[in-house]
């Protein structure tokens, strides 16, 4: 049996506590963006992230992920903040400094995997930095892809949960990107089906169109 064969079921009867860690980090995440926009009167583009992200999530959590092309959404926003993320930090949108940029070239993306990870020792910055890397560029393209569905969404939890961690433990606050939100949204999708508009639907019909009839 492959990995792919193991992963369904497995994940499959984690559905229930995922939906109810999905309601809880939900209420908090929408609380703290209230709190925060009401209090500190951010600028839109500083809570962008839970402005774009909390309203998919919640209708994922009303669903119950039962509707196709809702559950497709919260995957595709994933898979976009991976990839732009990735763009950014190679420079591909624009020099340090430029508008919406975040770093602009790897080097300022590992000064930012440093102070993420500030209790890692120093020596281990540069390839924590190529790792988050690889790893958001491979999962962002798989999400927005639709391919190994299952295994992306389960590899973006965990990757988005460790990133959520580590900020925490650096004294940061991750509600500005709603990390931990993406997270157990990402869980969730991985215990059920967010393969509408996915290169595995394309594929899976294929196979079935394939199979000769008698």
């Amino acid at each position: 049996m492959t990995l792919r064969q193991h992963v369904g079921p497995g994940l499959a009867r984690s559905r229930p506590v995922a939906l109810a860690a999905l309601w809880i980090v939900l209420a908090a995440q929408v609380a703290w963006t209230v709190h925060d926009y009401t209090t500190a009167r951010p600028a839109l583009g500083d809570i962008l992230y839970p402005l774009l992200f909390v309203p998919a999530a919640a209708l994922l959590a009303v669903t119950r992920g039962r509707i196709g092309w809702i559950a497709t959404i919260p995957r595709l926003l994933i898979g976009i903040s991976f990839v732009y993320n990735v763009a950014d930090r190679l420079g591909l949108l624009g020099p340090p400094g430029a508008p919406n940029v975040s770093w602009g070239d790897f080097q300022h993306f590992i000064a930012y995997t440093a102070q993420v990870n500030a209790f890692a020792p120093p020596t281990f910055i540069p390839a924590l930095a190529v790792l988050a890397t690889i790893a958001e560029g491979s999962l962002g393209l798989a999400m927005l892809l639709g391919l190994w569905t299952r295994l992306a969404c389960a590899g973006s939890a965990v990757l988005l949960t460790v990133f959520a961690t580590a900020m925490v433990m650096s004294g940061l606050s991750q509600f500005q990107y709603n990390v931990y939100l993406m997270a157990v949204a990402a869980w969730f999708l991985a215990t059920g089906s967010a393969s509408a508009l996915s290169v595995d639907t394309l594929v899976s019909r294929h196979r079935r169109s394939a199979v000769p009839i008698g």
